[in-house]
């Protein structure tokens, strides 16, 4: 049993009751049988199975036993062929017994449970088969409804009126329908573009040329193979071949056909369609021995004598100018007709003639000593991946185009229909000339058209070498040799290494060579092979084999921390399926409580070493599967809460933080964890209160806590306790100095609990009080680059200490450098899933860098981006710092009003432990009002933020504050106290050694002496 994308046809008489009391039994049987028979006819013709006959319906299934990549084309194309051959049937029953039969049809795409009739098994089982009966009931007499997701196959040949969405029995919503009214008989499902450049295929179409001069210069028949996966560019090579030639060649096409009756020379049929046989044979035996080739003449020749008038036919249009045949899908070709190309490759004389065939690497398997030049097509790179995205969309969004062309592989026609697919489905939508994303294109559906490709590639396999590729499909993209054979059946296990090498023979999978313990590692050559292969297995095979991988990797590697992750998912793998197939019982939940376990040591280990995105979901799937009334789940709460808030989901963040505070039952180190992380958040959400209770309530337990036995969760809480202490009573307050004591203790507590994430995060905080506080600029960098190279593996700490290493720097003047330093943190943060650091580090990293290098454009476009950025997560905290920063740079810009705005949104959004921003907002107030000429009113406002600084240890911005004030002082032409209020500004810049600062203050001094 197994599962597999089919599509169904399905038939039913309209309204045949009233034929029972028409005719005798016996005729009543004569109808049905002639109907039978003309849709059992029908069907098989075009490769579907005839499931049943029930009473009057017929179903038939395309894609049972065999998968075939245009099952759906075939079926439509069955469906409209029966829909016509029973309006004849109806002649001939009218003649016969005086009635007519009107049959409805209903014809859907969509997963089945597929078994063999043979053994007993249903045949196909499945929401799909439900779907197609209740198309069929809601259409009329002689017409075809078709599901929208056959019409998605076969859009380009068919013609199709849409109708409304049908509320079908059973279905909780409605169903979108196409009445289908015709199909191009020869017709692709899907048109393949071919406006655009070729990318990526410069070197083979040298090639092909190249082989084209041999043949001119041997006047000689030459056959050339490409050979590809489906959908790698085979055709498409070969069309810019012939538009290269334009009219120095004469082109011929062809191409083999999957399916039917008289198809031999089916290739023969398109190639003489648009010629005059008469004119280039005359009457030459040749003609007619063609005529007879293609269907147009009863057969009288022998075969030699058909490949000889093919042959003839060839030289002689070669005689005029040289001669390229291009025949297309030759891995379905007759045995016959490959024995004709390789017969005019042989005996073909004095006629240049190039024959360009397309095959798929199944030629290999049809005809293993297949002749001729072979030119092999690989996917294309990256690169050339997201040229190609370019030319078929246009300028698209970055991460999109990456997802794109990652999950495609390289493959130009996946990569084309993943490309439809995601506009069709407004993912994509344009916006300014650019395609960019709605949502996040991370998690990739794979296109129904790619799935067919993929499909019918894995049924074409033996059923062991299937059976290989299912079990390593659940191991995962990269697998090892004895965890296939540990999950194979017994009478496979011996067959496992032969079955490998075979389908590595076949391109499927690929020697890797990363081993797990001692065994020998492959993967999959392209994650859809693997996607497909897994989606094949019944989801009862899926959990056992989950679950028994499970069981080898904790046999080979026990308990190790590194292997938790691939433990976990497998257990929980196993549970999911489980779950979906009945209800839980005592088994089930202790394979939910296995998981979670090492989910959940997986995610701390994530937070550990900073990997937001990893650790959030790790965290979030072990949340899951722990019962309610299960210790761990309120355990993991705190760090959950730390990693939404860090990620940028604050309002989860504190629904989760609560939900555990507010619990009688929670232990009190767990709700005091989870109070702590709590302020953590409302400091960036609610900066202006809401979190003052909770930090009294934080700082009066610490000193209690340390006074207990610690084990890891309290070193945890004690640093995160720490932290918040440092931050807001020291940082934030401007008293560096008490900062930095709560913050080295915050650090040996993160230390003793092994939270490399919380000391990376101190450590940043450390970096600001670097920046920020009296230590001198040389010596602070001193001390970043000593924490940076403490841990040279911890991205996380990496991007804290170049974050402020680069503010630092670019107090000494070196503002390239300090560039690549902010942009190389915010790459890192970015890349951890800190979504709140990379957005705070962007704006005012690269705004103080631009500052100090005299940008002032340049700062204001790093702090609107940051503010709107802060904004759109919820973030206030940071938000308002940001906007005391941009108020300041818009007022030296001269946008004088918008300054004002800013400033007074600072006013009524930051903390009052906020002095940084209570400092700038004012500074940026006195300005605005000595540009108005109110400078008394300015002075007092200057006034005001020199007494907060005053308080302080932030030497640079008390520097600023000074200098702010000393232009106040100059318009009011009290220059002695301007140039006492620029010297003490000196003074300050000199201690904290910020060169740039410094030598402004110089100036502005030396241009007061000059006046």
């Amino acid at each position: 049993m197994v599962r597999k994308t089919v599509t169904l046809v399905f038939c039913d008489v309209a309204d045949s009751t009233p034929l029972g009391e028409q005719l005798d039994p016996e005729a009543l049987r004569g109808v049905w049988t002639r109907y039978h028979d003309t849709a059992r006819a029908v069907l098989e013709r075009h490769g579907g199975t005839v499931e049943k006959f029930v009473g009057d319906a017929v179903l038939g299934v395309f894609g049972i036993p065999v998968v075939h990549e245009d099952d759906a084309l075939r079926a439509v194309r069955a469906a409209v062929e029966l829909r016509d051959d029973l309006a004849r049937l109806n002649d001939d029953l009218e003649r016969a017994f005086g009635v007519r039969i009107g049959v409805r049809t209903g014809v859907h795409t969509g997963e089945v449970y597929a078994g063999d009739p043979s053994q007993g098994d249903p045949f196909a089982t499945g929401d799909a088969v439900v779907i197609a009966q209740r198309l069929e009931s809601s259409a009329e007499a002689g017409e075809i409804l078709a599901g929208d997701a056959t019409i998605s196959l076969v859009r380009d040949a068919v013609t199709v009126e849409p109708v409304s969405a049908l509320e079908l029995k059973g279905k909780s919503e409605p169903v979108d329908a196409w009445r289908l009214l015709d199909v191009e008989p020869e017709a692709a499902g899907l048109a393949r573009r071919r406006d655009t450049p070729l990318v990526g295929r410069g070197a083979e179409l040298d090639e092909l040329l190249a082989e084209l001069e041999r043949v001119l210069a041997d006047r000689a028949c030459r056959v050339v193979t490409i050979v590809g996966e489906p959908g790698v560019g085979k055709s498409r090579l070969a069309a810019e071949l012939v538009s290269t030639l334009g009219d120095d060649a004469l082109v011929l096409e062809g191409r083999c056909l999957p399916y039917g009756n008289g198809i031999t020379y089916w290739p023969l049929v398109e190639i003489v369609r648009d010629l005059d046989l008469e004119q280039v044979l005359g009457d030459d035996a040749a003609h007619d021995r063609i005529l007879e080739a293609i269907g147009r003449a009863e057969p009288h020749s022998r075969t030699d004598e058909i490949y000889a008038a093919v042959r003839r036919l060839l030289e002689t249009l070669a005689v005029a100018q040289p001669l390229v045949v291009v025949l297309d899908d030759i891995q379905w070709a007759e045995p016959a007709f490959l024995d004709l190309i390789e017969y005019l490759a042989g005996w073909s004389r004095d006629a240049p003639i190039l024959v360009c065939c397309l095959a798929r690497p199944d030629l290999a398997e049809v005809r293993p000593a297949w002749g001729g030049a072979t030119i092999h097509l690989a996917p294309l790179p990256r690169e050339q991946s997201r040229a190609l995205l370019e030319n078929l969309a246009g300028p698209l969004d970055a991460d999109a185009a990456d997802a794109v062309s990652r999950a495609t592989g390289g493959n130009p026609l996946f990569l084309e229909e993943m490309l439809r697919m995601l506009v069709e489905d407004g993912v994509l939508v344009e916006r300014d000339g650019r395609l960019e994303p709605l949502a996040a294109v991370d998690t990739l559906r794979v296109p129904g058209t790619v799935q067919a490709v993929l499909a019918a590639r894995l049924d074409r396999l033996a059923e062991d070498e299937l059976a290989v590729l299912q079990r390593a499909a659940v191991i995962g993209q990269i697998f090892w040799w004895g965890a296939v054979a540990e999950l194979s059946p017994p009478e496979l296990v011996g067959e496992v290494a032969g079955r490998l090498q075979a389908l590595v023979r076949k391109g499927l999978v690929k020697p890797d060579a990363r081993t797990f313990a001692g065994e020998d590692g492959f993967r999959f050559g392209h994650i859809l092979i693997r996607d497909a292969a897994y989606d094949s297995i019944s989801k009862r095979l899926r959990g056992d084999l989950h679950e028994r991988f499970a069981a080898w990797v904790e046999q080979r590697a026990g308990e190790s921390a590194e292997l938790d992750e691939i433990a976990g998912h497998h257990l929980e793998q196993a549970y999911r399926f489980r779950l979906e197939l009945g209800p839980a019982g005592e088994e089930e939940a202790a394979l939910a409580s296995r998981a979670a376990a090492r989910l959940l040591r997986a995610g701390r280990r994530a937070l550990g070493r900073g990997d937001v995105h990893a650790a959030r979901g790790l965290l979030e799937r072990a949340s899951a599967l722990l019962a309610t009334d299960d210790p761990r789940d309120a355990e993991l709460v705190p760090e959950l809460g730390l990693v939404l808030t860090v990620s940028g989901e604050l309002a989860a963040a504190e629904a989760v933080l609560s939900s555990v505070i507010e619990r009688d039952d929670a232990p009190a180190p767990v709700r005091l964890a989870a109070r702590i992380e709590r302020v953590a958040l409302r400091l960036r959400s609610d900066p202006r209160g809401g979190w003052e209770h909770d930090l009294r309530l934080v700082e009066d337990a610490l000193p209690a806590l340390e006074a207990e036995t610690l084990d890891r969760p309290a070193h945890r809480a004690l640093a995160r306790g720490w932290f918040l202490v440092g931050l807001v009573r020291g940082l934030w307050a401007g008293q560096v100095a008490r900062g930095e004591d709560a913050l080295r203790k915050a650090r040996n507590h993160a230390a003793a609990a092994g939270d490399r994430w919380q000391e990376a995060e101190i450590v940043g905080r450390l970096g600001f009080a670097a920046w920020s506080g009296p230590l001198p600029v040389h010596e602070g960098i001193g001390l970043c680059v000593s924490l940076l190279e403490s841990a040279p593996d911890d991205l996380l700490l990496e991007a804290c200490c170049r974050r402020w290493i680069g503010c630092l720097v670019a107090r000494e003047g070196r503002f390239d450098e300090a560039r690549e330093l902010v942009d190389a943190a915010v790459e890192a943060y970015e890349e951890l899933g800190s979504r709140i650091d990379a957005v705070s580090a962007a704006a005012f990293g690269r705004a103080d860098v631009e500052l100090l290098a005299g940008d002032v454009a340049a700062a204001e476009q790093a702090l609107r981006g940051g503010y709107d950025a802060l904004g759109a997560l919820g973030e206030l905290g940071h938000r308002a710092s940001v906007a005391a920063m941009l108020a300041r740079t818009l007022r030296a810009r001269g946008l004088r009003e918008e300054a004002d705005g800013f400033a007074r949104l600072v006013e009524e959004t930051a903390s009052e432990e906020d002095i940084w921003s209570q400092v700038l907002c004012r500074v940026t107030r006195a300005g605005l009002l000595a540009d108005a000429g109110e400078l008394d009113e300015a002075e007092a406002v200057a006034r005001e933020a020199q007494a907060i600084v005053a308080r302080t240890d932030l030497l640079d911005l008390h520097g600023d504050v000074l200098v702010d004030l000393a232009a106040i002082l100059g318009l009011q032409r009290r220059e002695e106290e301007r140039r006492g209020s620029l010297e003490h500004a000196l003074e300050l810049y000199e201690a904290k050694a910020n060169r740039v600062a410094a030598d402004r203050a110089r100036a502005a001094l030396a241009v007061e002496a000059t006046t």
